[in-house]
């Protein structure tokens, strides 16, 4: 893994190299591997900027959604909306009952969510990318801190956040990714096994 020497908390994959030194084909790779580096960490910084509004109260309100939306691929914003209408059908179907993601934290491993986020490495590749996010959570005395990713692609409008990896390693917490959480209540609601 080669490190960015513009950034140095970007990560870029290792790719092949023909020649001895790097040649002017080499030096351009690096510096658009520099800017899209940059590129990715605003993108997580814009991500960090809005999380505020997404935290620890199930699926973000539309307003929310709405502000999010610039930042993640259809993907992404399709498996919310299908989130939405698994929510609203549930609801729909069992007023009583408390329907899936109702609450807790969709955009972390903490059901709280987070009371901080900053952007840690961002490793680079073709045209995907993983992003540290280090969030942190602080209630009176009590502090824990955690570090999930973002998965990051590379479209036709630029980069955008595709999942949200939980990597919190304790009791309860969010498991898997927000994509993958949503597939398997979908599933679920629909009758099909799941991978557990």
């Amino acid at each position: 893994m080669l490190i960015c020497n513009v950034l140095p908390h970007v990560a870029l994959a290792e790719e092949e190299v023909y020649g001895s030194t790097l040649d002017a084909q080499a030096s351009a790779a690096r510096a658009a591997a520099a800017e899209d580096g940059v590129e990715v960490s605003q993108l997580a910084e814009a991500f960090c900027a809005v999380y505020p509004d997404l935290r620890g109260g199930g699926l973000p309100p539309p307003a929310a959604q709405h502000a999010l939306e610039p930042l993640i691929t259809l993907g992404l914003d399709g498996a919310l909306t299908a989130a939405r209408h698994l929510n609203d059908a549930a609801i729909r179907h069992a007023p009583g009952d408390k329907p899936p993601f109702a609450d807790g934290d969709l955009f972390s491993s903490l059901f709280e969510g987070a009371t901080s986020c900053r952007v840690g490495a961002v490793t680079l590749a073709r045209n995907t990318a993983s992003v540290e996010l280090r969030y942190a959570y602080e209630a009176g005395t009590l502090m824990t801190s955690w570090t999930d990713r973002l998965s990051v692609l590379r479209g036709d409008d630029g980069w955008r956040i595709d999942d949200v990896v939980y990597d919190g390693r304790w009791d309860f917490a969010n498991t898997g990714s927000l994509r993958g959480m949503i597939e398997s209540a979908a599933a679920t609601d629909a009758g099909l096994p799941t991978a557990d």
